[in-house]
């Protein structure tokens, strides 16, 4: 809603600091035209405050200590004061509601608070209020109910249709409960900051222009997405979405991506004809030229392949062998498998391609007892719009996996007595800073995680720079530089073994002696036997 002068007063009243604060916060409060007066956290409080400033609105609970809100209004009434109050309870009882309702309150809702239905009574109250007069307000509180009960509308959230039929006499909007179809319109386009591009103000004026006298609305849904419901007509819904896109084009506005969903019987199927537009939408997957997307599009041909029918040992394999080159055509291969149709249900390749990604990566993860970083999201995968993209993105993420896999782990015979030579040709700030962070930590159990934190990289990036820094696979280096430690400290013929082994991160001697072994070539009880002599 667009910002609007401060007309009218509000005190809010709970005794629970939290609801106070969520009922103060929950409403755009500027935009209805409405100042808050004074917050009161008891009923006490809440007279005063109402005495004095005389609000036009007291939203105040049911129950606070000294006065309940119930005696709050009784006694305003036998002021003469004539705000209008909005009950909060936790208390479902019709008993408590109808005492409410008798001292003249205007609605009676139950916590936890649902914000469109306070917004609703509010715009209620203020569309009461101003009924007599040309107020300025009155057609913002209009379109802010309007906006909520279509939203509701869409979302399913209207169960009788009585309430629609009254909405359409009280409002007179150019729309009836007749046979009727929804337009979801998508502006992809952002800013540099994140931003939508297209402002919706314009936008709805033009459209309203072009469809005036017709049976039809339109709405802003959020942030990108406008929505239109229209009655049926002798135009097929296919031509006019490609009326609005002309319409918009011709006025030098953005243009949206239009889902159109199936015609029904009444604005009561509003919500399944929407998400069928929704749905249709995510088609652009097969098609990044078009701007309109029919519900005739969805595909109705069930998917047979599921994750357990893939073998993706190969796979596995040339992660290991670091081999891009048949990544990639695994990939591929996997893609094409997909399309069973020439374009099967978008979610379908969606969920099948995160669901190999992190099937993969949690087995390496399980292998390697959790060492594995996350290297990709089911977010990063959800914002590409493109088959081409998936593709793109799917071998990116395996490809990085076995980087990441090379970079701590390696695969070829570990070489111990260059290990400390080749690490410490890198002069790079980073690794530098990380290798102080690795000696100061040794014996704190420290974890790659731990020292990508401390350079401020992800740990999966962090690996692959130090391998390609260094020369070096980053779990040799930790393990060198482990059983060094374990070396100085077992030149002390005192020394526990089992203490060094612990400091180090080994629960057992023999793991601990194997790994010492491997890098120094002796056992730490051989080794430690040559300083008792």
């Amino acid at each position: 809603m667009e910002q609007n002068t401060v007309e009218f007063t509000a005190v809010l009243a709970d005794d629970e600091y939290s609801v106070l604060e969520g009922v103060k916060t929950a409403i755009d409060w500027e935009s209805l035209g409405i100042r808050i007066a004074a917050l009161a956290s008891n009923g006490h409080e809440a007279l005063d405050a109402i005495i004095k400033y005389k609000p036009d609105l007291a939203i105040i609970d049911i129950r606070m200590p000294d006065l309940t809100g119930i005696q709050v209004i009784e006694r305003c009434r036998n002021a003469g004061i004539s705000t209008d109050f909005i009950i909060l309870s936790g208390y479902d009882d019709f008993s408590y509601a109808k005492e409410a309702m008798r001292y003249g309150a205007k609605a009676y809702l139950l916590k936890p608070l649902n914000s469109t239905e306070l917004t609703d009574e509010i715009c209620r109250i203020f569309m009461e209020r101003t009924s007599q007069s040309r107020h300025s307000t009155r057609r913002l509180y209009q379109e802010q109910f309007n906006f909520n009960f279509f939203n509701n509308l869409i979302d399913g959230k209207i169960l009788e249709s009585g309430i629609i039929s009254r909405m359409l006499c009280d409002t007179q909007l150019p729309l009836s409960d007749s046979s009727c179809y929804v337009c979801a319109f998508i502006f992809e386009e952002t800013l540099s900051s994140g931003t939508a591009s297209f402002s919706p103000d314009p936008v709805l004026k033009q459209l309203n222009q072009e469809f005036a006298g017709e049976k039809c609305i339109f709405w802003k849904h959020d942030a990108k997405q406008l929505i239109g419901i229209f009655n049926t007509s002798s135009l097929i819904p296919f031509h006019v979405a490609l009326r609005c896109l002309k319409s918009l084009k011709n006025a030098g506005l953005s243009l949206p991506l239009i889902g159109v969903g199936d015609t029904v019987s009444g604005l009561m199927e509003c919500s399944y004809s929407y998400n069928r537009a929704l749905t249709a939408l995510t088609y652009q997957l097969y098609d990044s030229s078009s701007h309109i997307f029919t519900y005739e599009t969805i595909c109705s041909v069930p998917p047979k392949t599921r994750l357990s029918d893939i073998d993706y040992l190969p796979l596995f394999q040339y992660i290991v062998k670091k081999d891009r080159d048949k990544i990639k055509a695994y990939c591929d291969e996997f893609i094409d498998s997909l399309l069973y149709v020439p374009m099967p249900p978008p979610n379908y390749v969606y969920s099948l391609c995160y669901a190999l990604f992190h099937q993969v990566q949690q087995e390496f993860s399980n292998f390697s007892h959790g060492e594995i970083s996350e290297i990709a999201t089911a977010r990063d995968l959800y914002r590409f719009k493109q088959l081409s993209q998936i593709r793109q993105w799917l071998c990116d993420s395996f490809c990085q996996l076995s980087e990441f896999i090379d970079a701590v782990y390696g695969y070829a015979s570990s070489k111990y007595a260059q290990v400390q030579e080749n690490a410490s040709k890198a002069d790079d700030p980073i690794i530098c800073t990380a290798k102080e962070n690795i000696h100061s930590n040794i014996t704190n159990h420290i974890k790659i995680e731990d020292i990508a934190r401390e350079v401020h990289l992800s740990p999966s990036y962090f690996a692959i720079y130090f391998k390609n820094k260094t020369n070096v696979n980053l779990r040799d280096y930790l393990l060198t530089e482990k059983m060094e430690y374990a070396r100085r400290v077992l030149m002390n013929p005192s020394a526990s073994i089992s203490d060094v082994a612990y400091d180090v991160g080994y629960g057992d001697y023999r793991s601990f002696s194997r790994a010492f072994k491997n890098v120094h070539g002796i056992t730490p009880s051989d080794f430690q036997a040559k300083y008792r002599s």
